[in-house]
C-alpha cells in the first residue's frame, strides 16, 4: 500500500509484516538497511525508512520503505504483465 509520509510528504510503500509468519523479515530489512551495509554498491535492497508497531487486534508491524518509482512505469506491454504484477 503507498502512503505519504506527513513530516516531509515522502511518497513511501508500506509492507504489514506478521511476526509469527514471518520472523525474519524485518530482522534482514533492517540489518540490509544498517548505516555500513546501505551504502555498499551491491546491495540493491529498498532502505527500510521506518517500522510502525501495532498491537491491536493482533501484534504486527509495518514496514516504511521509500517510493522507488510508481506501479505502471514502465507501463504494461502485455495483459500478461499486467496479471503477473498483481
Amino acid at each position: 500500500m503507498d502512503a505519504t509520509r506527513v513530516r516531509d510528504n515522502l511518497q513511501v510503500i508500506l509492507k504489514r509484516v506478521f511476526p509469527a509468519e514471518g520472523p525474519h523479515e524485518l530482522r534482514i530489512n533492517q540489518l540490509l538497511s544498517s548505516p555500513e551495509l546501505v551504502t555498499m554498491p551491491d546491495n540493491h535492497c529498498a532502505p527500510l525508512l521506518d517500522v510502525i508497531e501495532l498491537r491491536h487486534p493482533e501484534p504486527q508491524k509495518i514496514m516504511v520503505f521509500p517510493l522507488l518509482r510508481p506501479f505502471d512505469q514502465p507501463k504494461f506491454q502485455t495483459f500478461g504483465e499486467f496479471v503477473a504484477f498483481f
